[in-house]
């Protein structure tokens, strides 16, 4: 595998409310070793104010685990997926999102900023004849 795929960084998918027999919101977390990371800090200028703003990439190698979404709905343990909202932290993290005070999706996601985001963007790149992964944006 490529020598920048270092780092470790853990998922944590989101299964919605609508797609959950009981209608809760429930989080599943996994830890994925051999990854790649990146962020870049994007200042921007105009008239009035500035901007800082930070862009995400992390790629995982390809991993027999991953299911699509609506395959890991079924059956999520032993397995993750990649959907929007879905939360990356680097490195390992031992915290669950549990929905209960203090340990809300959102609340997670700001103790680890700037080493965590939201996924805005995934693409299954597995189909490549090499270095095949999943690449994830925010």
């Amino acid at each position: 595998m490529n020598q920048n795929y270092v780092h470790t960084i853990t998922l944590y998918n989101r299964i919605r409310a609508a797609d959950s027999p009981d209608k809760r919101e429930h989080w599943f977390k996994t830890v994925l070793s051999n990854c790649f990371w990146k962020s870049v800090v994007n200042t921007g200028f105009n008239d009035t104010h500035a901007s800082v703003q930070n862009t995400y990439v992390a790629r995982i190698p390809k991993d027999d685990r991953y299911v699509p979404y609506h395959e890991f709905i079924k059956s999520p343990d032993g397995h993750f997926t990649v959907s929007q909202d879905d939360i990356v932290i680097r490195g390992e993290c031992r915290e669950e999102i549990t929905g209960e005070a203090g340990q809300m999706a959102a609340q997670v996601l700001n103790r680890y900023k700037p080493d965590a985001f939201k996924v805005t963007a995934f693409s299954d790149n597995t189909a490549f004849p090499v270095q095949k992964h999943y690449r994830l944006g925010g």
